[in-house]
């Protein structure tokens, strides 16, 4: 009998854990849906009310990456991967716009003979499809200084001196401060690369490990002084405080900017 009534007690305490559990799920998922919702309603309401879908205008867009030819068995899947994506996002677009991806890298290797980039060659009109251009970029980390003329090497080629906008000075400070600094290049090809985007509306500046999707292939920001930049958790709200206080110390104005992305879509007119 004592042992009917234990086994009766173990099955109520199982029901009531289940129907514990259950209230618990709904709760949960009732607050995660009243949070998220608000969110996912203003991102799209920011996406319709910043998206310009301009068929009527010639719009000139690339897609800047640094492609680090060195390190190929690691990056060769993502630029492939990048590569499609581009292909299947300007399929979308208007038949007036042009979004060309423009790869910085150390040499043009048999991956863009196959993919049909070009080596060397600047858009230079609206009417040419778009198309994946390689620039051969010497990265920061092989501009060895020599020892006995303090000279710098800064080009592969010196037919690849008109691509660029290369200050000697400044190529020395960041060789001597982040040549061991690998992410250095992904920025670095925005302030030496001017003479190669130079031509486009937009750039979009990002890294390998992305997918360009077809909501982009029509979209613009609508504020033309924007600077729109990707989200990532770089930095924490004590450092954060601390970094504006260093700043206010040191005379500097601080913009409260921080977590900014590696991913950058601006008006060329705003770069330089």
């Amino acid at each position: 009998m004592l042992l009917k009534v234990l086994s009766h007690i173990r099955y109520y305490y199982i029901i009531f854990f289940l129907i514990f559990i259950t209230l618990t799920s709904i709760y949960i998922s009732f607050e995660h849906y009243s949070y998220v919702n608000p969110i996912i309603k203003s991102n799209n309401y920011f996406v319709q009310q910043r998206s310009s879908i301009i068929n009527s205008s010639s719009i000139q867009r690339a897609i800047l990456v640094f492609y680090p030819s060195s390190q190929e068995i690691h990056y060769l899947p993502e630029i492939r991967w990048l590569y499609r994506s581009w292909i299947e996002m300007i399929k979308y677009e208007s038949n007036q716009w042009r979004t060309d991806f423009i790869i910085f890298t150390e040499q043009y290797s048999s991956l863009f003979l196959q993919l049909g980039c070009l080596p060397n060659k600047i858009r230079t009109n609206d009417e040419e499809q778009p198309k994946c251009r390689v620039f051969i970029y010497l990265r920061l980390s092989a501009r060895h200084i020599n020892s006995l003329t303090k000279q710098q090497t800064i080009l592969k080629n010196d037919s690849e001196k008109n691509l660029f906008n290369i200050a000697i000075p400044r190529s020395i400070l960041l060789y001597n401060h982040f040549k061991k600094y690998q992410y250095i290049d992904s920025v670095n090809i925005i302030a030496e690369g001017y003479p190669i985007y130079s031509y486009y509306d937009f750039i979009l500046k990002t890294d390998l490990d992305v997918f360009i999707t077809k909501k982009f292939a029509n979209y613009i920001p609508s504020t033309l002084n924007t600077l729109l930049v990707g989200h990532g958790g770089y930095s924490t709200e004590f450092n954060t405080r601390r970094l504006g206080r260093i700043a206010r110390d040191m005379g500097w104005k601080y913009q409260n900017l921080t977590n900014i992305g590696s991913t950058w879509l601006v008006r060329v007119t705003l770069v330089i």
